[in-house]
């Protein structure tokens, strides 16, 4: 039960930051609503790892984050360059 309202709670959140990321009004909306989609996708695979016992998908939130963050890093560099 807990783990349903969980990852419900987590996908709900997950579609507002989507209509942040796609209906974003300019490109710094765009870019907190991919960051904020990265972070709760990253909390989704934690969960999941540590429900069902796969330590995996902890490794593969890791590595995700990372990328995550560098993409966040590169956008933002080339945001900044255009304004």
């Amino acid at each position: 039960m807990l783990r349903i309202f969980v990852e419900l709670s987590i996908g709900v959140s997950l579609l507002f930051t989507l209509f942040r990321l796609f209906k974003g009004p300019d490109v710094l909306d765009r870019l907190l609503g991919y960051s904020s989609t990265s972070a709760k996708i990253t909390i989704l695979l934690v969960v999941e790892g540590l429900l069902n016992g796969r330590t995996y998908y902890v490794s593969l939130a890791l590595v995700y984050v990372i990328l995550s963050f560098l993409g966040i890093v590169i956008i933002g560099r080339f945001v900044e360059r255009q304004i």
